[in-house]
Parts: structure tokens; sequence; C-alpha cells
């Protein structure tokens, strides 16, 4: 079957490989569509998280089942169900983690095996929509996490890529109002505006009740940590950079809160499906598997218009 694996030295390549055989509680997916994440972009970059080649990618996948024909997302993280966190609850924060796509393959592929317990019927959610399942369940955990900080606003999202405008999503359902968006990308700004934003802009120049950082660079993150109003909360929750610099001096006096953010519960990420039939994905660009490989390399390379937010790629009609 064809697959899109990482084969080292930053490089993936469009082959054929064997088909994957279920195991005990696993069934066959047959994947439909699958997104492109930044995820994705670290692996084959060798940053965290690390992948051994040759990889499989893709964790963010809509297909069907083959023994009944069922359309199912995929929930792609995997858990040992006994260590501390798994017993509280938290089995995005388990010990033993696994990513399907990370840690074993993914859904770059025609077909995947994968444990039935992960599988989500797609509902009424179209097939490109099926496939952000993923960043939206993240935002929505984001959500929660700031929930009661949150208030009345104002907030702000750093960025309008797909976690940026998942999080613009997610607060909008429900109900957060005064909601700036900032991005670089005037046409990124642009689907903010679409999507409901009451400001955007090119640079954080208020102070905030909450912001999300869905970047991860070093320069949003400070600018998320400096601009929350004292008493204030930064949700990191983009990972584009393993590094963190901030002043403690105004963390410190002004008793401003960072709070990760790391994926989501089981059931948010059943709650995020039962969300997409309302998400608009305008702002999502899929193309033909047979040209992944080179849409991958210019994704790679910083050489794709800023107006293609989201990637997917169409592994089955």
């Amino acid at each position: 079957m064809k697959a899109l694996v990482y084969v080292g030295d930053a490089t993936v390549r469009q082959l054929e490989v064997a088909p994957p055989h279920a195991g005990s509680g696993e069934v066959m997916v047959r994947v439909l569509q699958a997104g492109v994440c930044g995820t994705d972009m670290c692996v084959v970059r060798d940053e965290r998280p690390k992948a051994v080649a040759p990889m499989t990618l893709g964790h963010e996948f809509v297909g069907l089942r083959q023994d009944t024909g069922e359309r199912v997302i995929v929930n792609p993280l995997l858990a040992c169900g006994h260590c501390r966190a798994c017993g509280e609850g938290r089995p995005h924060l388990c010990d033993n983690r696994q990513v399907i796509g990370v840690h074993r393959n993914g859904g770059f592929a025609e077909a995947v095996a994968v444990p039935e317990r992960n599988l989500v019927p797609a509902g009424r959610a179209t097939t490109t929509q099926a496939a952000m399942a993923d960043p939206v369940a993240t935002a929505l955990h984001a959500y929660r996490l700031a929930a009661r900080a949150i208030g009345t606003g104002p907030v702000a999202i750093l960025g309008a890529g797909s976690i940026g405008l998942s999080l613009l999503f997610v607060l909008k359902r429900f109900g957060v109002r005064d909601i700036t968006v900032t991005d670089l990308s005037a046409e990124r700004r642009a689907f903010a505006d679409a999507g409901g934003a009451d400001r955007t802009a090119q640079g954080i120049d208020a102070s905030f009740d909450v912001i999300f950082d869905s970047v991860g660079a070093v320069a949003t993150r400070r600018d998320a940590g400096l601009r929350v109003r004292p008493g204030g909360t930064a949700v990191l929750v983009g990972l584009h950079s393993a590094d963190l610099a901030l002043p403690a001096g105004p963390l410190i006096g002004g008793e401003r809160t960072l709070q990760g953010s790391f994926g989501y519960t089981p059931d948010e990420f059943r709650e995020a499906v039962s969300m997409l039939p309302d998400l608009d994905t305008r702002w999502v660009h899929a193309v033909p598997f047979d040209e992944a490989e080179q849409m991958f390399t210019r994704l790679l390379e910083g050489r794709l218009p800023p107006g293609q937010i989201k990637l997917q790629m169409r592994m089955s009609a």
C-alpha cells in the first residue's frame, strides 16, 4: 500500500509498504483524509517528539472501519491505563504516553491498524471537518484549563494558525466575548475576522485576563506571560520552540500564572467531535495523496502561501 514515510535526515517519502495487520483489540481503518500538524514538522526535523525512522506519520485522520464501513475519527493518544495520571482520569499525561503517527505508524497511509477504543463515530461532520478533531480537541482542552480565569474577558489568541482558529471557534462556542487574535499575516487575520474575532492585529498591544499562545515561539511565550494582567493566566499551547525566556519579576510580583496545555482527555475528544459540524473549514486546504510528498517538502521549506493554514491529504475517494 502507499504511505508517506519519515525516512530520517529531515525527509519524507511516498513509498510502497506492507499493509498492517490488526492485533488484539484493534481494527483496520481505511484512511479517507489526514491533516498535517506542526508535530509532524517537529518529527521530521528531529526535534521533540522523537520518532524512529522509518515511521508513517499522521495523527489527525478520519477513515472507514474495514469491518463495518462506519466512518470514524481516530483519537491518536495512547495511554497505559495503569499509571497515576491514567488513574486520575488524565490519560493524556500518561507516563508511558504514545501517539499514533509518532511512536507507531499513523494515518498518512491507505490503511492503519488502530485500537478500537480510540475510534469515535464521525457523525454529521464532513470528511474535512472530521480530520480537524485533534486541533479542535486541543483547543477545547486549553479553554477548559483557563475557563475560570476568563470571566468576561478580554482574551487574546496569539497566532491564527489551525490551533489559533480552533481556539477562536471554541471560545465563541462557549460564549466568550472580547476576543483579540494576533498574527503577522493579513490573510490569516482575515480568517480570524470571519471566524468572529472582535479585533485582529499584527501584535499584542494591550493587557488581557487570559492569553492563549498557539504559536509557541520564544517571543510569543514572552508576550503571553507579560501581557496578561496581574493575576491573569497565560496558556501555552504551541510547541514551536523548546525554550522559554521570561523575567521572573513580573510573574512573581504580578501573580501571573503560566499554564501549560497538552492534548486532551478522551471525553474532550468526543465532545470536540460533536462540535465539528459547525466548524468553518474554508482555511483548510486538501490535496490528493499523490501530491502530498511535494506539499510536505514545500511546507518544511516555508514555501506555502499563508492562506493555506491547514493542510490535509485525501487518501481515498
